[in-house]
């Protein structure tokens, strides 16, 4: 009987330990990698699409660059007649500041009468912007424009300017986005430059790799180069 008591209190000593709880051991702290917090699949491309305040703070130290026109694209490397590019994308397509900056000039109505041939009216309904690179984004062929832009209005890098058409000389070339990269030169006005000094294709392809490549050195020394040139005849 003694026996069997004793083994009846064995057991319930080594029960009652199995069932304490573990004592708590020390929290392993996490690196600060591990303790950043991952965004959620796809939330780069809302980023981008949103194109809004992200974005700096995702490039702190640079300006941020976006590609101009949301959607899907095509462009080439070559435009006629001067330095340009023409982003093809389907009508009423958003197109975005591609750098931070302030307007520069704005035109809502579509002035271009084919039997003139007007060189100054040619791009239709327009918008130009000084980033903060200190280079002009011309954006042409536009089919409207964001109704709160304009002249002396700030935009951030992603901000809607307006959406791609086909006015102005465009008409039945189908719907694109004209982008033109120059010296501000003279503020307004001054089309033949406005419209393109040097060529985007290198800075567009960066921009959609999310590389922000800035055309500042490039557009610097074609200024170095050539001045400001007057109104060609």
């Amino acid at each position: 009987m003694i026996a069997r008591l004793m083994v009846v209190l064995v057991l319930l000593a080594v029960t009652g330990c199995a069932g304490d709880p573990p004592s708590a051991s020390p929290a392993t702290p996490r690196s600060s990698v591990d303790g950043d917090p991952r965004p959620p699949a796809g939330a780069e491309t809302r980023e981008r699409s949103a194109g809004a305040a992200a974005m700096p703070e995702r490039r702190a130290g640079r300006l941020p660059y976006v590609f101009p026109v949301r959607g899907a694209t095509s462009y080439i490397r070559a435009h006629h007649d001067y330095p340009a590019t023409d982003i093809f994308a389907r009508c009423r397509t958003r197109v975005v500041a591609p750098v931070s900056g302030v307007v520069l000039e704005v035109r809502r109505r579509d002035r271009y009468r084919p039997a003139r041939n007007n060189p100054a009216l040619r791009g239709g309904r327009f918008i130009s912007l000084r980033g903060d690179d200190g280079v002009r984004y011309y954006g042409s062929h536009l089919r409207s424009l964001a109704g709160r832009t304009k002249p002396g209005a700030r935009v951030r890098a992603g901000a809607m300017l307006g959406r791609v058409g086909q006015s102005g000389n465009a008409r039945g070339t189908g719907c694109h986005l004209h982008l033109g990269i120059s010296p501000v030169c003279a503020r307004a006005g001054d089309w033949w430059v406005r419209r393109g000094t040097v060529r985007p294709f290198r800075f567009l392809r960066a921009w959609e790799r999310d590389r922000d490549l800035s055309p500042a050195r490039a557009v610097r020394h074609w200024r170095a180069d050539h001045g400001c040139p007057r109104r060609p005849r």
